[in-house]
């Protein structure tokens, strides 16, 4: 029977499943991980959704995760240059685009499709201004360490001429 891990994560941090569980299928895996769910945020067994706020449950098997739901709510996570994309999201698979879910003119709720794609538009723009960022980032500490190569330097340069100075 194959063994199937439950992750829990939050932000950066991350519980491992280090034994994980024999179960019969990825079906029955996931499953479990919604009835866990279900339990971890009940108020009458002594959990709640507060409490798990920004909390994910990720399962994972021999080929790698394969499904990722969140335990409390709200449901957020932080974006980072390396964690563009979902965890949970399989290699090469990439969300569909908002005109292919509400294309222009589509018999859809007006103000469901307007949000969507203002969605798409923001993460977008994060994911650009990310990379600008990145090359911030890159730019500053190129400078820094040029800076920091001249201060030692200039302290050289300070230290040989003070020392030349008291010689005459």
């Amino acid at each position: 029977m194959p063994r199937y891990f439950f992750h829990l994560s939050f932000g950066r941090r991350a519980v491992p499943d280090e034994e994980g569980v024999e179960l019969p299928n990825r079906l029955a895996a996931r499953d479990e991980a919604l009835a866990a769910v279900r339990d971890l945020a009940d108020p009458k067994i002594g959990g709640s959704s507060r409490r798990w706020a920004s909390w994910f449950l990720e399962i994972a098997d021999d080929k790698g995760s394969f499904f990722r739901t969140p335990i409390g709510h709200p449901a957020l996570e932080l974006v980072t240059a390396d964690g563009l994309k979902h965890q949970g999201e399989a290699p090469g698979v990439k969300p569909e685009r908002p005109a292919a879910l509400f294309p222009e003119g589509a018999a859809v709720d007006h103000r469901a499709g307007q949000l969507v794609r203002q969605m798409w538009a923001r993460r977008d723009e994060t994911a650009r201004l990310l990379k600008a960022n990145e090359q911030l980032r890159r730019e500053l500490s190129s400078t820094y360490l040029a800076s920091e190569n001249i201060r030692t330097r200039s302290r050289h340069l300070v230290s040989v001429a003070r020392a030349g100075g008291t010689r005459h």
